[in-house]
């Protein structure tokens, strides 16, 4: 029988390999040919993936912090009850932060096309194919950052706290909120890699326009589990790439 760590790595991972879509290396600067190119750019998130699955697993079995559907499956349980649940909170999470992503494109999102434009020797857009957000920033990302950085900050705030019966509002909060930083924070790489002369204006507005969706998404793990985070998160990209894509 599987395990709930090994359905979430192959998941993980299989969101990881659509980053191959990725045209890294009009970008990366790096020699070798692009299926190299591509091939290295995946290590680390792979390795990060699989680091955070496990660490996530390991912390949540200690918060009660869970993934329901998942869990329900591997017991053989009707998962329609659970997912009826999430679905209404997670498609409102969706269309907040999906609203938030066309925000920002509608602000920024001419710019770094236009950069990153400007540093290929073809002059074609550079853009994530939709498949990669769906599946590396719907999937492996939450994995990396609610299931595994939210529940490790959760278990380190109850411990803090004198490791109490139920896990504090408060160390939540403070959990939701580093990871969502964390989480933008983690864009800056690709920023400057794409604008390496961005301004402090154009860096705030990168980490606010990616920390809201991470708030979003922490607060929908917490509450419903990290299929509802997952679906929210695949559902903002639908969202804002139909609304950007109608206007």
């Amino acid at each position: 029988m599987m395990r709930r760590s090994q359905v979430l790595l192959i998941a993980g991972l299989s969101g990881v390999a659509s980053l191959l879509l990725v045209p890294v290396e009009a970008i990366a600067l790096l020699p070798g040919p692009p299926t190299v190119v591509r091939l290295l750019s995946i290590i680390q998130p792979a390795i990060l993936t699989v680091i955070m699955v496990f660490a996530g697993d390991w912390a949540t079995r200690r918060t009660g912090l869970h993934a329901p559907v998942v869990d329900a499956w591997l017991q053989r349980d009707c998962v329609s009850p659970i997912v009826r649940r999430m679905a209404v909170p997670a498609i409102l999470g969706a269309m907040i932060a999906g609203l938030a992503v066309v925000a920002f494109a509608l602000s920024y999102g001419n710019a770094i096309e236009h950069a990153a434009t400007a540093r290929q020797s073809t002059g074609t857009a550079f853009a994530l194919p939709l498949a990669t957000k769906l599946l590396y920033g719907g999937i492996s990302e939450e994995l990396i950052t609610r299931w595994g950085l939210v529940s490790l900050f959760c278990l380190i705030g109850w411990r803090i706290t004198g490791r109490p019966a139920q896990l504090p509002y408060a160390a939540m909060i403070v959990a939701v909120s580093l990871a969502a930083l964390l989480f933008a924070a983690g864009h800056l790489p690709l920023l400057f890699a794409i604008v390496p002369d961005a301004s402090t204006l154009f860096v705030i507005a990168v980490i606010a326009g990616n920390a809201l969706p991470g708030l979003v998404f922490g607060a929908l793990f917490i509450r419903y589990g990290i299929e509802a985070a997952i679906i929210a998160h695949m559902g903002a990209y639908l969202v804002s790439t139909a609304i950007l894509t109608a206007i």
